[in-house]
């Protein structure tokens, strides 16, 4: 009698065992197919990124004589250490000639024709090669033209928030949630003659979402030029 109490006892262990084994197995294996369709789902969403920033945009030339603005395709000048290769004023259009009017005035104009437009930020990109190195670079903010400023000094501006007297580039001190850098101006490093390519500059609208997990802007509102050197 003995004998067949503990192996009933031994019996019923385990069956418990068994049940209690298939009951855990079954549970990680749910957790791990909700792991695997979380990931799915995430990776459906990134997928899934569509830019619908509508804002269209111009890099301009303006010449201070009177004319029409020009709408920059290419550009050569000489690259000269420490003279100013160019600078660029950025409007949302890309009309071919635009007013010489005031530059504020201006951009209010083009502006206007965009609902939740304060919702963007105007960044740039940069990218040329160098004796030793390939630049690309992003850049949302001053600090971000340190890296490569022996080669190109890159000088932003807010013309949009200013009194109408004198002012300066926008300096990482000065820099906030309301800068809007509407113009950009390339002056040649001490090491501009390492520089062995042409320059392609970008300029572009962004918000939250509009980079990859690399940082690199992959949206649609963007328009770019290419800085040549006269005196190779």
């Amino acid at each position: 009698m003995k004998k067949l109490l503990i192996c009933l006892i031994t019996l019923i262990l385990l069956i418990s065992a068994l049940f209690t084994y298939k009951y855990f197995t079954k549970q990680n294996d749910k957790n791990e197919n909700k792991e695997v369709i979380n990931k799915e789902k995430k990776e459906e969403i990134k997928d899934t990124y569509i830019d619908n920033n509508p804002i269209i945009l111009g890099l301009y030339k303006n010449y201070r004589n009177g004319k029409d603005r020009e709408l920059i395709k290419e550009y050569q000048s000489n690259w000269t250490y420490h003279q100013d290769i160019s600078s660029f004023e950025v409007f949302y259009t890309n009309e071919d000639y635009i007013s010489s009017k005031n530059q504020i005035k201006l951009i209010d104009e083009y502006k206007n024709k965009y609902a939740n437009i304060d919702d963007y930020r105007i960044g740039y990109m940069i990218s040329f090669n160098t004796n030793d190195n390939n630049i690309n670079k992003t850049i949302l903010s001053p600090k971000d033209t340190e890296e490569f400023y022996n080669y190109l000094e890159i000088y932003l501006y807010d013309d949009y928030h200013r009194d109408g007297s004198w002012y300066s580039h926008t300096t990482e001190e000065e820099f906030n949630n309301d800068t809007l850098l509407t113009s950009i101006k390339l002056t040649a490093g001490k090491d501009i003659n390492a520089i062995t390519s042409d320059i392609v500059l970008t300029v572009f609208t962004y918000d939250f979402d509009d980079f990859d997990d690399l940082g690199n802007y992959r949206g649609n509102s963007k328009y770019t030029i290419t800085v040549k050197k006269n005196n190779i």
